[in-house]
């Protein structure tokens, strides 16, 4: 929990009244985490618009009630002596939580927002000024004093990529402030409107008469602007530009990124910039989930090209990439993952076993959740084109599966809501789902749950108008990749037919047409993985759960003379279970497979992507 929601909890619960009635005085339960906080702590919460609407709300379920219940009145009310009498009242909101910052500079930013400032300790009294600079430069990493150093223009602009596009939550006053910053440089963009889709259209403008020696009011070259041209263009909101084999020779490196020469060649060059991008990410790149979730879409990207090129120096240079991409996956593995179970999964599930919990804080009536068994981010990549090229638009993000990265237990954890009974298997996966969703309230006529595949699809027409808890499960793609034996070549190759012979896309259009809110995740991936041994019977003694990257034992005893046994061996621990970090399965020396169990992060990272968001 954030620390201003457990700010605004010890302000407001009352140790000896039942009621509250709170003064919203900045709209803070406009944010669905601070609602879903009070529900937690047992409240009933009520929503008025007037101080004769509060009279009623009392009056007709809160008087003489024995649940607890929490009206939200208007910013001006004052209750009267009778309602005092029987409740705890509280005016709150901004100043309260925040004291030293100004309100009015604070008011609008995001969820997320609120909960870095609640995180950061300041004891001077800020002016609206001032609050707007320090959000700049806490929230934003927005360095006031470089602004006023050469290159100010090109700075500016950084700043500008670094608020509007690469992170979130700007709020009115800060993008007021940043227009009075921006007007001396960029008049024209200023007039326009500074906006996200303004400002890349301007920042495209610019690119292309830069690539193509037109002129241009900005140097590309300037490190800082750089960067974040290389964010830009790895997350596709630019579009790189058609140039002569010559002139591509000439770009730097880090700018190849948002050129081409030829069509042909296209693919390759996008590769290149691709990877050169991420050579500068894996530098800074931190023990964050959100970090990961964000670089996790830049690598399935560079991925699907790596797949597709035959340049085999650039083939190799990507292996370089991936192999030190997860070497430093797996520092955050050991360092941070198992402290994220503890999150709150209102605002994001960052592991899979919040998923439900996120869909429940959702206000929409109708949600389904689609678990594709097995499908790695990659592969959600090309769905992803497929759904694009279909209309349907998306929302993308990840989520971290279970370790080990089995079926058995990761699919359990995203249907129970919780971590999963490792003496269990995911056989009672429906009734998981239905008793989660029973236990918050909802009828279990409105819930169901299918299994579908390439031979039975799901007929959506079929489906009762009174569900609106939808979970379901496709086991096609793990039945592909367990059944690959030419690596991941073959596995692109049979989930572009997949995709074309299962009528996935319809099925979600359909979905979405039906009014269902779509979550489309999946219980872990895979990796293309080499032989190293097979395990002997003595070496799987004990062993519950085994695969080619797992082994589960009954007790440490014999968990640790599997260990002694193999001393060389590179491998992770959790509980009673060793699973493989890098490469390597327990198979026949050297034969390449594609399966899981593991903690690469193609096996741990999975798509979690929300469809028809409302």
């Amino acid at each position: 929990m954030s620390n201003w929601i457990d700010k605004y909890k010890k302000l407001v619960i009352p140790s000896h009244k039942l009621h509250v009635i709170v003064a919203d005085l900045d709209n803070l339960f406009d944010y669905s985490e601070l609602r879903q906080a009070f529900e937690n702590e047992g409240y009933v919460i009520l929503n008025t618009r007037s101080n004769l609407d509060v009279r009623l709300q009392f009056e007709i379920h809160v008087r003489n009630s024995e649940s607890k219940y929490l009206i939200i009145a208007p910013a001006s009310y004052s209750p009267l002596p009778d309602i005092e009498i029987q409740v705890h009242f509280q005016a709150i909101g901004l100043p309260q939580l925040f004291p030293n910052l100004d309100a009015k500079a604070i008011r609008g930013l995001s969820f997320n927002a609120l909960c870095l400032l609640s995180n950061i300790r300041h004891y001077e009294e800020l002016s609206h000024e001032k609050t707007l600079k320090f959000l700049l430069e806490n929230l934003y990493n927005v360095d006031f004093e470089s602004l006023t150093n050469s290159k100010a223009k090109e700075r500016v602009l950084n700043a500008l990529i670094t608020v509007l596009l690469e992170k979130n939550g700007i709020n009115q006053p800060l993008t007021n402030f940043l227009a009075n910053l921006s007007r001396p440089y960029f008049p024209d963009l200023v007039l326009k409107g500074l906006t996200s889709n303004n400002l890349v259209g301007f920042i495209q403008e610019q690119w292309q008469s830069y690539a193509e020696n037109k002129g241009s009011l900005l140097d590309f070259k300037e490190p800082l602007l750089n960067k974040s041209l290389g964010y830009l263009f790895a997350f596709e909101f630019l579009k790189p530009v058609q140039v002569s084999p010559d002139k591509y020779d000439a770009f730097p490196k880090p700018l190849k990124i948002g050129v081409y020469v030829d069509e042909n060649g296209h693919n390759d060059n996008e590769l290149e910039g691709l990877i050169e991008y991420l050579k500068q990410q894996l530098e800074i790149i931190e023990d964050i989930a959100e970090q990961w979730f964000k670089i996790i879409q830049i690598l399935a990207n560079a991925k699907l090209r790596f797949l597709t090129t035959s340049d085999q120096s650039l083939k190799e240079s990507y292996i370089k990439i991936e192999i030190a991409f997860n070497n430093r996956f797996q520092r955050f593995v050991d360092n941070t993952y198992g402290s994220l179970f503890s999150l709150s999964g209102v605002r994001k599930p960052v592991v899979v076993s919040r998923i439900l919990e996120h869909l429940n804080a959702k206000p929409v009536k109708k949600k389904a959740l689609i678990v594709f068994d097995g499908m790695s981010y990659w592969q959600w990549n090309i769905l992803g084109k497929a759904l694009s090229d279909a209309g349907l638009s998306f929302l993308s993000n990840a989520s971290l599966a279970y370790i080990p990265t089995i079926t058995a237990w990761s699919r359990q954890a995203i249907f129970k809501g919780d971590k999963p009974d490792l003496n269990e298997d995911n056989s009672k996966e429906n009734k998981l789902f239905e008793s989660f969703w029973i236990n918050h309230g909802i009828p279990s006529y409105q819930i169901t749950f299918k299994k579908i595949s390439i031979k039975e699809p799901l007929d959506v027409e079929s489906l009762s108008t009174d569900i609106s808890i939808l979970g379901i499960v496709s086991n096609d793609l793990d039945d592909l990749l367990h059944g690959t034996i030419m690596g991941d070549e073959q596995l692109k190759a049979s989930t572009q037919q997949w995709i074309e012979k299962s009528k996935i896309v319809k099925t979600i259009s359909d979905l979405c047409t039906c009014g269902f809110q779509l979550y489309i995740t999946a219980d872990h991936g895979n990796i293309e993985a080499k032989g190293m041994k097979n395990l002997s019977l003595k070496e799987k003694v004990g062993a519950l759960s085994r695969g080619k990257r797992h082994l589960h034992f009954t007790n440490e005893t014999l968990l640790q003379s599997f260990l002694n046994q193999n001393p060389d061996l590179i491998s992770g621990r959790i509980n009673l279970s060793v699973y493989l970090k890098y490469q390597e399965a327990f198979t026949t020396e050297n034969t390449q497979v594609i399966t899981h169990g593991g903690s690469h992060f193609w096996e741990v990272i999975v798509p979690f992507i929300c469809i028809n968001e409302q």
